[in-house]
């Protein structure tokens, strides 16, 4: 983590080419002083929520609802980045309520019958 002010943030596949047209630079860094949401910060940089599946924060997958503060390294991720460690990474269990993000089925227990 840096020990400054500000925060790291990188993106995957199209956000990385989002964040480099928009803010001339990759990583970008952005001075805080307070913390924010995933999702806030999303809006902060003009990145659409259907344009995320994920956020990486040092290094962990999180939902757009976890509170990033002042040192900490985020990336976006979109939907359907490919990889075969989506589900051990935990991809899988954040941003449910995204509508382009894969839904985890539950099993109907009047169906199990």
């Amino acid at each position: 983590m840096q020990e400054n002010g500000r925060i790291e943030i990188r993106g995957f596949l199209k956000l990385d080419s989002f964040i480099k047209k928009k803010f001339g630079t990759m990583p970008y860094f952005l001075e805080m002083d307070n913390s924010i949401s995933g999702g806030d910060l999303a809006k902060l940089l003009g990145i659409e929520r259907e344009d995320i599946e994920v956020i990486f924060v040092n290094g962990f997958v999180e939902g757009l609802d976890f509170m990033i503060k002042k040192g900490d390294r985020v990336a976006f991720l979109p939907p359907g980045c490919p990889g075969p460690y989506r589900i051990a990474l935990g991809f899988y269990g954040k941003n449910q309520d995204n509508p382009a993000n894969f839904k985890i089925q539950k099993k109907d227990a009047a169906t199990d019958s």
